[in-house]
């Protein structure tokens, strides 16, 4: 779960840069590791498929 959280804030950070092509990446990685990434009002939620 670290790992996990590790790449969410990785995420969350090209997000705020505008990075968006990175944060797909990072987006598409997880999902590919079965996580389902939800985007709320200021956070991000994860939860395994």
């Amino acid at each position: 779960d670290e790992q996990i959280e590790q790449l969410i804030t990785a995420r969350n950070e090209a997000r705020a840069a505008k990075q968006w092509a990175e944060a797909d990446r990072i987006r598409d990685e997880l999902k590919a590791k079965g996580i389902i990434l939800e985007d709320r009002s200021g956070e991000t939620i994860w939860r395994r498929e």
